[in-house]
């Protein structure tokens, strides 16, 4: 019985230089799906800049997530909550993009949004007439955007709502935003961001990321978020304080709107 030849030297395969120290890591790093659980995630996306290069040097993408849910634990509303989003609702609406307001806890005043830079021909309030079909409608709205933004202030969320809410609005170009109570910290969810907010007198905010895709921030951030006061205008034409623009640092106006009082 014969023996078997080994193959020619120039069909045999090139042998590999040893890896050097480091350069496993070198490669992993080139992933673009992969991140280290002590840095900042790459997002898919850019984000929408936040207004505050604080808060933007924090968060992956360099601003609100884009077609990801956002989720804002605060436990008293009024207190900047949404101006904090005035810079980024601003820049959508000047793109001619919506801003969809989903059962928000007051009545919108629309001259604070207004002198946020977000006219009232952007703003869309949704009331449903039952409590269960706010769900359906912001999966509805959310499934329908192609740009600009939806806040929505839902009552009761289950953890398969926010699955459902996040595949509805995953990969697009909108900024989607759920005003959640304090108690949800303890709640698992899908949502690429969840910041806690307090009030931070005499007109800040106090803000903890309490998750974010990338490594965890341990301190609290103080945000001032900018509040359209109209102090320009003659006082017989001043409009009324809102829960939206009211400065915390100040007490109750007296002609404060009866639905934000």
């Amino acid at each position: 019985m014969g023996h078997a030849l080994p193959p020619p030297a120039a069909s045999l395969p090139a042998a590999r230089p040893p890896a050097r120290p480091g350069d496993a890591g070198a490669g992993l790093a080139a992933l673009p799906g992969l991140w280290r659980g002590r840095d900042l995630a790459r997002a898919p996306s850019p984000g929408f800049p936040t207004g505050f290069a604080p808060l933007d040097a924090e968060l992956p993408g360099g601003g609100w997530p884009a077609g990801a849910l956002t989720e804002v634990l605060c436990g008293q509303a009024g207190i900047g909550e949404v101006r904090l989003f005035f810079p980024a609702l601003s820049a959508l609406a000047r793109g001619d993009a919506p801003v969809f307001l989903l059962e928000p806890p007051w009545l919108p005043y629309a001259p604070a949004f207004a002198g946020g830079g977000i006219p009232a021909a952007r703003l869309v309030v949704v009331r449903p007439r039952r409590p269960a079909d706010a769900m359906w409608a912001c999966e509805q709205i959310l499934r329908g955007l192609t740009g600009g933004a939806l806040l929505a202030w839902p009552r009761h969320l289950r953890a398969q709502d926010i699955r459902r809410l996040q595949l509805a609005v995953e990969g697009k170009p909108v900024l989607a935003v759920l005003m959640r109570p304090p108690a949800a910290a303890g709640e698992p969810t899908p949502a690429a961001l969840r910041i806690a907010l307090e009030a931070a007198p005499p007109a800040h905010l106090a803000l903890r990321i309490l998750k974010r895709r990338g490594g965890m921030l341990a301190r609290t951030l103080r945000i001032a978020p900018p509040s359209p006061l109209f102090t320009s205008l003659p006082a017989q034409d001043a409009p009324v304080c809102h829960a939206v623009d009211r400065d915390s640092s100040r007490l109750p106006d007296a002609r404060l709107h009866p639905a934000s009082a």
